[in-house]
C-alpha cells in the first residue's frame, strides 16, 4: 500500500470513529448553531478532501441547509458553474 491509500484508509475510517464524533459534538455545541449540520458536513469535507465527493456536490448538498442555518451561502467553494 502507498502513502497516498494509507492515509486515505484512515481518514475513511475516521468518518465512523466515536471519539471522532465526541471530539466533534463537543467543539461544536459550544456554538448557536447546528451541531448535526457541522457533523454532517464536517463528515462529507473529509470525503471531498479524500477523492469520494466533488466540490461541486458538497456544495449542492449543503446549499439549502447553510442558507437555512446561516441566511447566506458564502462558502469560497462555490462552483464557478453554480449559478445561484
Amino acid at each position: 500500500m502507498t502513502n497516498t491509500t494509507d492515509t486515505h484508509d484512515e481518514m475513511a475510517r475516521r468518518l465512523d470513529d466515536e471519539d471522532w464524533e465526541q471530539s466533534v459534538e463537543e467543539i461544536l455545541d459550544e456554538s448557536t448553531h447546528s451541531t448535526e449540520l457541522g457533523k454532517q458536513m464536517g463528515r462529507d469535507a473529509v470525503r471531498v478532501s479524500i477523492g469520494e465527493m466533488s466540490e461541486t456536490d458538497f456544495h449542492k448538498k449543503y446549499h439549502d441547509a447553510v442558507l437555512d442555518e446561516f441566511g447566506v451561502d458564502d462558502r469560497p467553494t462555490k462552483p464557478e458553474e453554480y449559478d445561484e
